[in-house]
């Protein structure tokens, strides 16, 4: 074959190789990476200019390396402190009124809650969990109280799921977003594709629109409702 391939001519092999390189520059996802959170476009330009300057080793040790910075001030920034004095650790520790087990899930709809920052392991880990889920729901909640922050990683996972809920029939709802992670989320488009409508600031109004989806009347908030956000409204 080789002394074939030697017969080929230049001018042929190298349009084969600009279409292969076409091919594997997946310029869809770099286009979409544009519209992630700055950190990552930081990373991704940086990367892509180390590339075509000097060499690939080059370019990912420092996209390694940058990375790992921005992960660390991102995660320097979500972080919070509480004050801990002898009065309060007297005090018994108050119930959480908004944990999932204490909400009237109706049939038919499956709630998924996120904790810690959505990051690619959590996001990763995160995708492959509900890919292993047998019957699929009606309505699908994807509680977000505790995620602080997302990447583009995270990003990418929602996009995948609401993909496949789409292609399931399946209503996605997102619950109890963060600043940082619906500025990120408004930044890549993913308000707009999922719909104002199905995003909520908490569970309550978030099952009772599944409630509604379901041909189901709505509960309403509990008397001892308390916000599991900063802005406690529908987003």
């Amino acid at each position: 074959f080789g002394r074939l391939a030697s017969l080929i001519p230049m001018a042929t092999l190298a349009a084969i190789l600009v279409i292969v390189s076409y091919n594997m520059s997946e310029w869809h996802a770099f286009k979409a990476l544009l519209k992630a959170p700055k950190s990552d476009v930081i990373v991704l330009l940086t990367t892509f200019f180390l590339t075509v300057v000097f060499d690939l080793t080059l370019a990912i040790e420092i996209g390694m390396v940058l990375a790992v910075l921005l992960f660390m001030k991102r995660m320097a920034e979500v972080s919070n402190v509480s004050v801990i004095t002898r009065e309060l650790e007297d005090e018994e520790e108050k119930p959480d009124s908004n944990a999932i087990d204490r909400k009237q899930i109706p049939e038919g709809v499956e709630v998924f809650e996120i904790n810690g920052p959505f990051f690619f392991g959590a996001a990763s880990k995160f995708e492959n969990q509900m890919r292993n889920v047998e019957a699929p729901p009606k309505v699908r909640i994807l509680r977000m109280r505790n995620v602080p922050a997302i990447d583009a990683t995270g990003i990418n996972t929602l996009k995948s799921i609401y993909s496949d809920s789409k292609k399931q029939n399946i209503t996605l709802i997102l619950s109890g977003v963060h600043t940082q992670p619906l500025y990120a989320m408004t930044q890549a488009g993913l308000f707009n594709l999922f719909g104002e409508e199905n995003i909520f600031g908490n569970i309550d109004d978030a099952l009772d629109h599944a409630r509604e989806k379901l041909g189901l009347p709505k509960l309403g908030r509990p008397k001892d409702f308390i916000p599991s956000v900063k802005r406690e409204m529908k987003i």
